[in-house]
């Protein structure tokens, strides 16, 4: 089964996130003729008890929110420059252990592919993208019963998917890894679950 268009969505704060996103970028900049489409997905709003505000209602949960809007607003305002930026945002916390509510780290990644930090910084203060990203959210959730990143989705069909290295530790390239994931997701909807009870370190 030959799939072109899915989309897969992200926290930057998890780090099997990352690896899945990674794997899909590298196979973008390969040349797999995908056509995705990169979501982002709130694991704050996850774990709000029934009764607390959403994130987006709570102001002291501004900095659970501050970087999947800032690549979001990055891939509507500079799809050019996304895929890069992308990674870049992944590896505030997973590479240099820093924060990812900390405007400054974000502002650097910005800056280094030449888009003006202040001007983004602004529409999420405005709230531009503020409710977008909070349909997108709930969409995934209500129609589709997400539940984490990543998850992997085309039209009704959707799926979590733990990919446990990176491109760069894996013995697979990332088009053989993306094109098996996708096969087994939307090609094989009867494979449910699949997990090693053991993993090769």
């Amino acid at each position: 089964m030959t799939i072109s268009k899915f989309s897969i969505n992200y926290d930057y704060r998890c780090p099997f996130a990352r690896n899945l996103n990674e794997h899909v970028a590298a196979a973008l900049e390969e040349g797999e003729p995908y056509e995705v489409e990169f979501l982002p997905f709130n694991l704050s709003q996850v774990h709000v008890e029934e009764g607390d505000p959403a994130i987006w209602d709570d102001p002291d949960r501004a900095g659970d929110r501050l970087a999947n809007e800032v690549g979001y607003i990055v891939s509507q305002q500079f799809p050019d420059k996304f895929l890069k930026v992308h990674l870049d945002l992944f590896a505030i916390r997973h590479d240099r252990g820093a924060s990812l509510r900390d405007h400054s780290e974000i502002a650097k990644v910005l800056a280094e592919h030449g888009i003006d930090a202040e001007a983004v910084f602004s529409q999420v203060e405005a709230g531009t993208y503020a409710q977008r990203m909070r349909e997108m959210h709930e969409d995934q959730v209500e129609r589709l019963a997400v539940f984490g990143v990543p998850t992997v989705f085309d039209g009704e069909r959707a799926a979590f998917v733990r990919v446990m290295k990176r491109p760069a530790e894996s013995s697979e390239n990332p088009k053989e890894v993306v094109g098996r994931m996708l096969d087994q997701v939307f090609g094989h909807p009867e494979f449910n679950e699949v997990k090693h009870t053991r993993l090769d370190r």
